[in-house]
């Protein structure tokens, strides 16, 4: 019983571990396209059509 407890404590404790780690990767990814876009609306601005 107390092996089953502490295996599930473990289990419990990697997939919170994973759930962070996802959620890192989802803010990096937003923040990396944010960025992007506001480079790419710059570059666009910058070099657009010329009138």
């Amino acid at each position: 019983m107390m092996a089953q407890a502490g295996f599930l404590a473990a289990e419990l404790e990697a997939r919170g571990f994973l759930a962070g780690i996802g959620r890192t990767i989802l803010y990096l990814i937003i923040a990396l396209v944010v960025i992007g876009g506001l480079i790419g609306f710059s570059v666009a601005r910058r070099f657009g059509p010329r009138r």
